[in-house]
């Protein structure tokens, strides 16, 4: 019954927070978490048309720092929220720890601690924190193999320039063949066109010595 008061709680606290984080849970990951200071950011955006004034709190100093706990936020701004994990205490269970973020719409100019004097929040909203302590070699491997993907993809890059500078040169030597064998189709017609001629011209010849002939004998008959 307590746990179902504690959401219903939490829901209408979040329903009145209106401004928007990045994410809605904040994971601490690192090989030496707990040896040494984890740091994570939460980005915070004013989706509004108002100014506002927030702050951030945990549920435990020693465990934590926040590098920003309060602060202005102008409209259609958003800024990092730095959230740190101290080192040489134990890592709590997930999930059981938090960190609360309000804010109130505010004209206010000085010191943003200053606006929260006499103001309750107009909203807030917890933020549940998870731990995971990676493995140093891991994540160097998972590093290596990430360098490796971007050299495989730098040389699938190259390879695909490599080829379109191919086909673009087979292109190239199609468009030359082309007009190779339009300028050879010219040169054919145009001796086509000369033999054309030439044929013509012996048929004219051909014609003016059968008429050439024909006088010849039409002289030679009226001598007689």
């Amino acid at each position: 019954m307590a746990e179902k008061k504690k959401d219903e709680k939490e829901t209408k606290e979040t329903e009145n927070f209106i401004l928007k984080l990045s994410a809605e849970t904040v994971l601490f990951s690192n090989a030496k978490l707990g040896d040494e200071v984890t740091t994570t950011v939460l980005k915070m955006t004013n989706p509004t048309t108002d100014k506002c004034a927030f702050k951030v709190k945990c549920t435990s100093n020693d465990l934590f720092k926040i590098k920003t706990p309060v602060g202005y936020i102008k409209p259609d701004e958003t800024i990092d929220i730095p959230l740190c994990h101290n080192p040489g205490k134990a890592i709590p269970e997930n999930n059981k720890q938090y960190f609360a973020f309000y804010y109130i719409k505010t004209k206010e100019d000085g010191p943003a601690r200053d606006a929260w004097k006499n103001h309750k929040p107009d909203g807030m909203k917890r933020i549940y924190i998870s731990f995971k302590k990676g493995d140093e070699k891991g994540d160097e491997k998972k590093d290596e193999k990430k360098e490796e993907k971007k050299e495989e993809k730098k040389e699938e890059k190259k390879e695909d320039k490599k080829d379109d500078k191919k086909e673009a040169k087979k292109e190239e030597k199609k468009e030359e063949k082309k007009e190779e064998k339009k300028e050879e189709k010219k040169e054919e017609k145009k001796e086509e066109k000369k033999e054309e001629k030439n044929d013509e011209n012996k048929e004219e010849k051909k014609e003016e010595k059968k008429d050439e002939k024909k006088e010849e004998k039409k002289v030679e008959e009226a001598k007689k």
